[in-house]
């Protein structure tokens, strides 16, 4: 919307932050051990120095309500547990957004695992744009990790503005950094998108009009894909029913098309060809 954008007002050129100006968000349903393997890792790998304003973890209908464990709360960092009946990530992500106290809003899921590059990453890749994609890597070293992260499932596609500019055509909130005023200039996610899937990509599609959105590269999230080849089926299938979502909001055409894997092997070929099937079925049956 050009009255949105013509109404607001950027910040003097944001080249330069500090973690502190940082609000973490997470949202979480039913996985009290990716939050527990999060904070580990989280205080295992970043030094108080680099320590945002605060985590906001979001339990978003948990079977089993999600606890923060009393070794993670003596860190000196204030860790902030929410609970959200609404159903969907884009609800949780909005109430985490309401509470959170940063001018800079640094979201990722339940099932990420930091890097000690992080934070660090986002600092280091300030060029006065309003919005970071981050890097999302596998966890794991089995063939579905393999698999996920030569095709960089999680990490947006490329626009190519010119021979020497390339940036994210949308954001995965996987690891994404956001300039708040922004976020909640746009009213935050879509909260009729109820699936964890598409959500976050119409948020980046509607902050377009309001500033520029970059690559951090070295700003690294691994991704726990332990789930298995069930888990796989559901994903892709999942992100489909977002994208028919989206393209029917968009008037868009996303249905699936077919496509060779990025790196070339048999187990790859197979399944990238179950891939294209769960894609067309999650497409197809939304």
């Amino acid at each position: 919307d050009s009255t949105i954008a013509n109404n607001f007002c950027l910040p003097q050129l944001i080249e330069r932050i500090q973690a502190s100006d940082i609000s973490i968000v997470i949202p979480v349903k039913n996985n009290q051990k990716g939050i527990d393997l999060f904070l580990s890792i989280f205080f295992n790998t970043h030094s108080p120095k680099i320590y945002p304003k605060e985590i906001i973890i979001v339990d978003n209908n948990s079977r089993n309500p999600i606890v923060i464990h009393k070794q993670f709360q003596i860190n000196g960092l204030e860790i902030i547990l929410l609970k959200c009946s609404k159903i969907g990530p884009a609800s949780a992500r909005n109430l985490g957004l309401r509470y959170s106290k940063g001018d800079w809003i640094l979201f990722t899921d339940s099932d990420c695992i930091p890097c000690e590059s992080w934070i660090i990453g986002y600092i280091d890749s300030m060029n006065g744009s309003i919005r970071y994609a981050g890097n999302v890597k596998a966890w794991g070293s089995d063939f579905l990790s393999k698999y996920y992260e030569t095709q960089e499932i999680l990490v947006p596609l490329t626009v190519i503005n010119n021979e020497t500019n390339i940036s994210p055509e949308y954001l995965i909130t996987a690891n994404a950094l956001i300039w708040k005023p922004a976020i909640e200039k746009i009213g935050g996610f879509n909260e009729d998108i109820n699936i964890a899937a598409g959500e976050d990509i119409d948020l980046g599609w509607r902050l377009l009009e309001l500033g520029n959105l970059s690559y951090a590269f070295n700003s690294v999230v691994y991704h726990n894909f332990d789930d298995g080849i069930l888990g796989f089926i559901e994903r892709f299938r999942r992100y489909r029913k977002g994208n028919k979502v989206i393209s029917e909001m968009y008037n868009i055409d996303l249905s699936p098309q077919r496509f060779n894997p990025n790196k070339r092997s048999f187990i790859n070929q197979l399944l990238s060809k179950l891939q294209y099937i769960c894609l067309l079925w999650g497409y197809i049956t939304h």
